[in-house]
């Protein structure tokens, strides 16, 4: 079982092993949360993966159609203790990919642990559905003024009810 962990990778070295639509959909996702994607296949770059590839790399994806090459990069990434995902292969991935639902700063990830990645997407359309632009409009505003919010509201339990009231216009 995977534990839900939210992680700032904007700016930091991605490695995506794989040239494929999988690997060039892996890197658009970890390009959309800021990451600098280092992509590496014959068919990207003109040469194929290095051991030395890894080093420096926040994390790790492997997505070729070769098991033994995504197995190795898996050990590699492993031993330098470097979060790795094995597209298709959770038993070698340390982290997986959830169903990503991204509107505004709301952030919504849904996973089944690689059980059956369609039911985590058939959640994520219904949780989207669930975020008009009035909704989101209410939490960039709410996080705009997340400070006057903390000064007017000390204690957290109040700060909290006032926000919820707020967004609860919302709710069908």
């Amino acid at each position: 079982m995977y534990f839900p962990l939210f992680l700032d990778i904007s700016g930091k070295p991605c490695l995506v092993v794989g040239g494929g639509p999988v690997a060039a959909r892996k890197a658009g996702v970890l390009r959309e949360f800021g990451a600098r994607v280092v992509q590496v296949s014959p068919e990207t770059c003109g040469r194929a993966f290095s051991d030395s590839d890894i080093d420096g790399m926040e994390l790790v994806v492997s997505a070729t159609d070769d098991r033994a090459l995504n197995g190795h990069v898996a050990e590699l990434c492993r031993v330098k203790g470097i979060p790795v995902n094995v597209v298709d292969d959770p038993a070698n991935c340390t982290f997986i990919f959830p169903a990503i639902c991204r509107k505004g700063p709301m952030v919504v990830a849904v996973s089944s642990g690689g059980a059956c990645p369609a039911a985590a997407s058939l959640v994520r359309d219904k949780v989207s559905r669930l975020m008009p632009d009035g909704f989101i409009d209410t939490v960039e505003r709410l996080g705009r003024d997340r400070e006057k919010l903390k000064a007017r509201y000390r204690d957290l339990s109040e700060r909290k009810k006032a926000c919820l009231e707020e967004l609860e216009k919302w709710s069908d």
